[in-house]
């Protein structure tokens, strides 16, 4: 049997996986940070909310449905919201902005859908939590096996998409020079389209799996956003790979660390959980920019590598 401590560690870090690499993409293809990218995963808790507590089906059900309302609502933004500031000569900074007031309306529509379903329905519908509608297989709740292997499947996507078709190729050359790419004749809009278009579900996939092992509630997405900029900050913001790196060792940095802490001075310091992410990314602005993949790249050109570590030539 898996202790708790390490579910709940496994479990956090595959679901910012699925955050952080969606939050990396945007940035590499709009060069913006997406502030409004924790309320893709919103909208995916409250899915399952609907799917579960409403319609009475099974939760995992909504998982498909979250995507691809997740997947909706990121190409909107970039195609009506980013698409028409760019046209009209919008900075980077007035785009980041739009996605602070994008987060700001969509964090009211939840709370206005959250306030209809208690008021009109009389069901709680802030702080829920649906252990209990989880299945087990070989003694494992089904969304730590779920989420794992959503997280797995998402490497290898990626990996063979960047590498081994053709869309991945354009998408890799728009994000080293987008300029370039659409001289070589890279539909530069499709590539930047679809790829909020799988920040978008991607999010709201990991939001709808939320309610199966924590609490949801409106503010949810909000408290997740930190670790999701250090989670891409840490693996290095220019890097996919790296933000799936940064994703798995933020989660179980954060879980971990935190009951760590709580053991070595109490259940007070649960309340500064936020503490740990935040302090990940200052240490990582101040000594190695560049994240995780900076520092690898940097050993490389030094001709250095792990395994020479590890093992030092005698």
């Amino acid at each position: 049997m898996i202790p708790p401590v390490i579910m709940d560690a496994v479990m956090y870090a595959n679901l910012l996986i699925l955050l952080s690499t969606g939050f990396t993409l945007t940035y590499l293809t709009a060069k913006i940070p997406n502030f409004a990218h924790a309320t893709f995963a919103g909208i995916g808790m409250y899915v399952t909310f609907t799917v579960f507590r409403i319609w009475k089906l099974d939760p995992y059900i909504a998982a498909p449905i979250a995507f691809l309302m997740g997947a909706s609502f990121g190409a909107f933004i970039y195609v009506v919201v980013i698409g028409t500031l760019k046209k009209y000569g919008a900075t980077l900074i007035s785009l980041t902005i739009s996605t602070l007031a994008i987060e700001i309306i969509v964090l009211a529509i939840i709370n206005i859908y959250a306030d209809y379903v208690q008021t009109s329905l009389a069901l709680i519908s802030r702080w829920f939590m649906f252990r209990y509608a989880d299945f087990e297989f070989m003694g494992q709740p089904g969304v730590l096996i779920v989420s794992t292997a959503l997280a797995g499947l998402l490497i290898i996507g990626f990996h063979f998409m960047l590498t081994k078709t053709r869309f991945g190729i354009q998408m890799r050359a728009t994000v080293e020079d987008s300029a370039l790419a659409s001289v070589l004749g890279v539909n530069v809009e499709l590539v930047s389209t679809v790829s909020w278009l799988l920040t978008g579900g991607l999010a709201a996939l990991a939001g709808s799996l939320l309610p199966l092992w924590l609490q949801g509630s409106p503010l949810t997405g909000e408290r997740i956003l930190i670790s999701i900029f250090a989670s891409s900050i840490l693996g290095g913001i220019s890097s996919i790979y790296g933000a799936m790196l940064g994703g798995y060792l933020i989660g179980l940095t954060e879980v971990l660390g935190t009951v760590a802490l709580m053991s070595a001075l109490g259940s007070w310091v649960s309340a500064y959980r936020l503490l740990i992410p935040l302090t990940v990314m200052a240490i990582v602005l101040l000594k190695a920019p560049r994240g995780v993949v900076g520092i690898i790249e940097g050993m490389q050109a030094r001709g250095l590598s792990l395994r020479s570590i590890v093992r030092p030539k005698r």
